[in-house]
């Protein structure tokens, strides 16, 4: 049953927050701001019971009260705009002030007055100073102006948001080093963070709609929950009718889009994308009731590259004679027919296979493959396929916002919003289809929708007690996969479909065609998220102290499908034609390949999923806290807070979960189900399964049975989060600011939901093992000849009856109940701020971040490494892997690594910043940022939980070892083989520039040169501006391939980096790599052979081995030596310890105006991206240390225009 929202609230809990009505502050969600200050006389003494009025000088809307006994007044929930500030008090002259009031600020606007009448007026215009006077927050605004008028190539308000100093990564940021996921984004209060991955919800608002954004990225008092908070506004009527309609056309023909390098056409790939919109607001009743509507909508249609290496006509008839690698090692392919008692085989005449060997599946394949576009390249060390396929996407977004002002002491506002984009993606998406193809694998389907609502209520009790209260929902849905999705490809390809299911079947083979050797395509997944949210906000003035309660009520609903497979995943090895080495136990380096496996027919594994479903996911997200703003003195404000919040342990409507204890699962196969809740009373699973487990040997209890926690993970019920921060005013132009708060959220669910699917007993995968006849007899398929039994289209899979599943173990996805916790950071900020003239200032800051308690892997019941084995026992290790476990029944994965929170991360970031707002036609912001970001958990957005040991990266995180597959098996505790993986973050820069502004050029009438100009004259030479944004970065952090081991430094100088072509390409050497140089040519060859030896052993980076396959002599205990891998150990080599090359863009916009009376504007705008065609180098290949110059990472010179009708 359904829990009421408050129910996981105590008794003094529900108490505190019906008592304070507390929520997130005004500013903190809604993205409101308050105009506060104090009112003194010439001689400093305060002015108490003086009479203010704010009004909107926009709306008509006004505010009163009067200062307090201290002359301190404030207004809270106001919303950003043009303002005036009249104060009025017997004896004195009128003092009226204006200021114009951003997204979230708190403006102090002091007044100071002078004897006299008061019908005698003084005016100060930006009353406001231009730096904040309170708190210790590191702030960045952008207002209606920069949003619609700076350079964006595509009409999305995240292409901004690296424009604030320390956010990377657009609409996945990371913000000053912390994780994908960590900042919270909101529109109007309303969370935009998609739960699933982490980053923005997957359709924006409409870039019309917004007003203003700000970005906190540190030093955030206890109104915010997370260590970054983005904080968006939607426009508002006002009390005259203003509107605007739009188009902006980019088009790829006509010299609009210059050529990259990778280009091989004759005129340009198709790009054509409108986008086009209308908004307008306006009074329904003036100083009352305000109406604004909005919609924008987008088609776009595009060719997209897509590089490859596709077979050859020749390699499709079975000739296999030009196999190679990238060190010119010949690959040998072994007749499978040929094979004796003792495994050895003959390899086929010439490396071809006889015609007659050659099975209908070729044919099959290669009628739904892509072909060679370059036929003289060798696709086995270079590519040689290029095309271009469609995508199609649409976009629509409609708004409409309502505003009434009851009275001063009462005002509502409403806004709803539905945005839908379906995408479609004809070819290069996991695979590389025949151009032309509509519905195969290698396509891609995307399907979002967002619907957001909220309704708030303002109330002014009395001038010292101020509340807002808000209630919203948001629901984001996509649905991705295939355009196959809807035929039955498996039973059109001959490969079993038991499911009877339609999509695209995976098919893999070990070669380097196509997509990583396989014909592959994405599953298909479905996310409906969908959240409700009550926010209650309360703020009371006492003297010179400013309180603040607040409480956040959300129930989240987030209903996750991931269907991985049921259609097939099939998978045809070397095994078959591999030559069996009895030395080392294995197949024989450089023999075999998969796809002359797949030319005869004969797969290595083949196989189709039962899936669980939905995982039906409920949570709810409490957040209650205190914060006082003490304004000790003129110069001094303190800011102290106390924040809690509390995510429920996870839900699953129908109870379908399961988990384990890591620490006492050393023997057996068991799991726990939630509650009391019995495995076999669990909706949606065939008896068939759970009986095909249990044939298998797992059993399971309830948490209950088990001494497990309920939900079986604990509740974390410490997350209390202080705040500290001060504001010192030196001079009435500069401001030194600081403080120290704990910040906590909670993980994206991908990171658990896509690995954990797979969790027995809920999902089964029945599968048909032809490479050890599924745990009969190893290696099979490598020593022994094929039998009838063995072709596809006679291998079946039984999903029909109780299975027989794999006595080899089992892949499982526990969550650590002992180390859960939710994510928390530590932050240290400290900031001198200067005003340096009017409207410019410039600020000087250290950030710190310390991130604890980060989603980390951990390898889990690991197969102890061969070398290990070997060297503990002296036996040569058993063929089969799981006899190398401590638990032979489970294991890890490629993506089953328990996932505990003990991962940590150190940021330390040194920013320098000049901001100047829009005055006499200029507003521009530089800034410089140095980060030294190191983490063990560096996971990006929507990741889907891929690690490994030798991962550092965004895509694959590391997981950390057990001591068993580091080689020597030292005892490290797990501190240090955690430490193992600390490392600099591959998405952060050590040094970054950026710049942007806008500015009027001084022609025309009423500017600096020809300002008298009237008529034709003054339409042609005035209404001129530009906008930019510039970006210069070093190289971000990199490593090199685990498939290789370090010697020595390969780092190179900038002068030692030779340019060359090899393997049919210009490359250039960015470090000492694994290559033959004897195949570069048009370069300094001695050179190029003293950095990389033609000597495989002298070179720097290289395999091991004495045939440089990874493989080592191994003295075992009777004398004999076996060649041993050490690619299943933990990889020495260092992590992230070079940087790659560096970038920078210029990206510049021409607008003209053309006025038309006082209300109607027409703007023309040509936007220059990349505007001195500057192309950006691609990184180097992890293994040989080549860059391919060939291609380039950016877009080229792009011109787009727009045309913007405004009234």
């Amino acid at each position: 049953m359904q829990t009421p929202l408050f129910t996981s609230l105590r008794a003094p809990v529900a108490l505190l927050a019906i008592l304070f009505g507390v929520s997130n502050p005004i500013q903190a969600q809604t993205g409101l701001g308050t105009v506060r200050g104090a009112v003194t006389d010439a001689t400093g003494s305060v002015v108490p019971n003086a009479k203010i009025a704010l009004q909107n000088t926009a709306t008509g809307v006004v505010l009163r009260t009067e200062t307090a006994a201290l002359g301190t007044y404030y207004f809270g929930s106001v919303r950003p705009g043009p303002y005036s500030v009249t104060v009025e008090a017997t004896g004195f002259k009128k003092w009226v002030g204006t200021l114009t009031l951003e997204v979230g600020q708190i403006a102090q606007v002091d007044a100071t007055l002078e004897v006299g009448s008061v019908d005698a007026v003084v005016e100060v215009a930006d009353a406001a100073p231009v730096i904040e006077t309170q708190g210790a927050q590191v702030a960045d605004v952008k207002d209606a102006l920069r949003i619609q008028q700076l350079p964006l190539n595509r009409r999305q308000v995240t292409g901004l948001f690296d424009l604030t100093p320390g956010v990377e990564g657009g609409g996945n940021p990371r913000v000053n080093g912390m994780k994908v996921g960590s900042a919270e984004m909101l529109l109007d209060g309303i969370s935009l963070v998609d739960r699933f991955g982490g980053g923005m919800a997957r359709v924006q608002p409409g870039l019309d709609t917004i007003q203003e954004y700000r970005i906190e990225t540190s030093g955030s008092s206890a109104q915010y929950s997370r260590p970054a908070t983005v904080a968006l506004i939607t426009k508002s009527g006002t009390n005259e009718i203003r509107g605007t309609g739009y188009w902006t056309h980019r088009n790829n023909f006509g010299g609009l889009r210059a050529r990259q390098r990778q280009d091989f056409f004759s005129r340009p790939p198709q790009l054509i994308r409108n986008e086009f919109g209308m908004s307008a607001g306006g009074p329904v009743v003036k100083n009352k009731t305000f109406w604004f509507f909005a919609y924008e909508g987008l088609r776009q249609r595009e060719a997209r590259f897509a590089r490859t290496h596709a077979p050859t006509d020749a390699i499709w008839a079975g000739d296999f004679s030009s196999a190679i690698d990238d060190n010119s090692n010949r690959i040998i392919m072994y007749d499978p027919f040929s094979t004796r008692a003792d495994g050895a085989r003959v390899p086929f005449t010439g490396n071809r296979i006889p015609s007659s060997l050659i099975r209908p599946i070729a044919a099959t394949m290669k009628s739904v493959s892509a072909g060679p576009t370059n036929p003289a390249a060798n696709p086995w060390i270079e590519p040689n396929f290029e095309a271009y396929y469609p995508v199609t996407q649409d976009v629509n977004t409609y708004t409409a916002k309502g505003d009434h002002i009851f009275s001063e002491r009462d005002n509502v506002s409403g806004r709803y919003t539905q945005s839908t984009s379906p995408r479609r993606t004809f070819g290069g998406q996991y695979g590389f289809p025949p151009p032309g193809s509509t519905d195969a694998g290698g396509t891609g389907r995307g399907d979002s929708k967002v619907y957001s609502i909220f309704g708030r209520w303002n109330r002014v009790f009395r001038p010292n007690l101020l509340n807002e209260f808000q209630a919203s929902g948001h629901r984001a849905t996509n649905s991705s996969g295939t355009l196959a999705d809807g035929t039955n490809w498996a039973d059109k390809l001959g490969f079993p479909n038991p499911f009877g299911v339609t999509g695209w079947p995976t098919i893999c083979t070990d070669s380097p065609f196509f997509y990583y050797g396989c014909w592959d395509a994405d599953n298909r997944g479905d996310q409906n998220l969908t959240a409700y949210q009550i926010d209650n906000n309360t703020t009371w003035i006492k003297g010179r102290h400013t309180v603040k309660v607040g409480f956040k009520g959300r129930q989240e609903y987030n209903n996750v499908r991931e269907l991985q497979q049921a259609q097939g995943s099939h998978s045809f090895y070397g095994d078959w034609t591999q030559l069996y080495d009895a030395r080392s136990d294995a197949a024989q380096s450089f023999t075999g390949s998969g796809f002359a496996s797949m030319l005869l027919g004969l797969p290595t594994y083949l196989s189709n999923q039962y899936n669980r479903g939905y995982f039906y996911f409920q949570q709810k997200e409490i957040g209650i806290y205190f914060q006082d703003t003490f304004r000790m003195s003129q110069r001094l404000t303190l800011d102290l807070g106390l924040r809690w919040d509390k995510w429920t342990v996870y839900k699953e409507k129908y109870d379908r979960l399961v988990n384990l204890d890591i620490t006492k699962s050393a023997t057996g196969m068991e799991v726990v189900t939630p509650y009391n809740t019995r495995i076999e009373d669990i909706p949606g699973i065939p008896p068939s399964v759970l009986q095909s487990w249990a044939r298998r040997g797992l059993t399971w209890k309830t948490a209950q049975q088990a001494g497990f926690p309920g939900g079986l993970l604990p509740a974390d019920n410490n997350n209390f989060a202080p705040r500290l921060g001060f504001a010192y005013r030196l001079n009435d132009k500069m401001i030194l600011r600081g403080g120290y708060g704990v910040y906590y959220w909670t993980m994206p669910l991908s990171q658990i939901l896509q690995s954990s699917r797979t969790n027995p007993p809920l999902n089964l995968r029945f599968q048909n093992d032809l490479s050890n006849r599924n745990g009969l007899e190893d290696f099979y398929a490598l020593k022994n000849r094929p039998g009838s039994s063995d072709f596809i289209g006679a291998a079946t899979v039984n999903v029909n009856t109780i299975v027989g599943i794999s006595s080899r173990s089992q892949a499982m996805m526990p969550w650590d109940i002992h180390t859960w916790s939710d994510n928390m950071a530590q932050q240290a900020t400290l900031s001198l701020e200067r005003e340096l003239m009017r409207n410019t200032a410039v600020r000087f800051s250290y950030i710190g971040n310390f991130g604890s308690n980060l989603e980390q892997r951990w390898r889990w019941n690991d197969a102890e490494s061969e070398f290990n084995y070997q060297a503990r026992t002296g036996l040569a290790r058993p063929t089969n892997p799981d006899l190398r476990r401590v638990n032979p029944n489970w294991q890890s994965g490629c993506c089953n690594a328990p996932v505990r929170h003990n991962g940590f991360s150190r940021t330390n970031s040194f920013q320098a910043e000049v901001e100047r707002r829009y005055t006499s036609g200029l507003a521009f912001q530089w800034f410089y940022t140095f980060t030294r970001s190191l983490t063990t958990s560096d996971t990006g957005g929507f990741n889907f939980g891929s690690s490994g040991i030798n991962s550092s990266g965004s895509s694959s995180a590391y997981a950390v070892p057990e001591n068993i597959v580091i080689l020597g098996a030292p005892q490290l505790s797990e501190d240090q083989r955690l430490r193992l993986g600390y490392a600099n973050s591959v998405e952060i820069p050590a040094h970054r520039i950026r710049w942007n502004g806008i500015y009027d050029l001084p022609f025309g009438k009423g500017r600096k040169f020809a300002g008298d100009a009237k008529g034709v004259v003054n339409h042609v030479i005035g209404g001129w501006q530009v906008a930019f944004i510039g970006d210069w970065r070093s190289g971000l952090w990199s490593g090199v391939s685990s498939a290789r081991y370090l010697f020595g430094d390969p780092v190179l100088s900038a002068d030692q980096r030779l340019e060359m072509t090899i393997f049919g390409l210009r490359q250039r050497l960015w470090f000492r790599g694994d290559f033959d140089p004897r195949l570069a040519s048009n370069t300094d060859t001695n050179r190029l052979q003293q950095l990389v030896p033609v000597d495989r052993s002298q070179r720097v980076l290289k395999p091991v081995g004495d045939a440089f396959d990874n493989q080592v002599r191994q003295p075992l205990a009777n004398g004999t030596l076996r060649l041993t891998t050490i690619t299943d150990n933990l990889n020495w080599n260092a992590r992230n310890f070079f940087r790659g090359p560096g970038s920078w863009n210029q990206d510049i916009s021409l607008f003209k105006n053309f006025p038309f009376g006082e209300h109607y504007n027409l703007r023309f705008t040509a936007d220059f991206f990349n505007a001195v065609n500057h192309p950006i180098d691609v990184a180097p290949d992890g293994a040989t240390g080549l860059q391919d110059l060939s291609r380039q990472a950016n877009q080229p010179r792009i011109i787009q225009f727009s045309l913007r009708f405004s009234f």
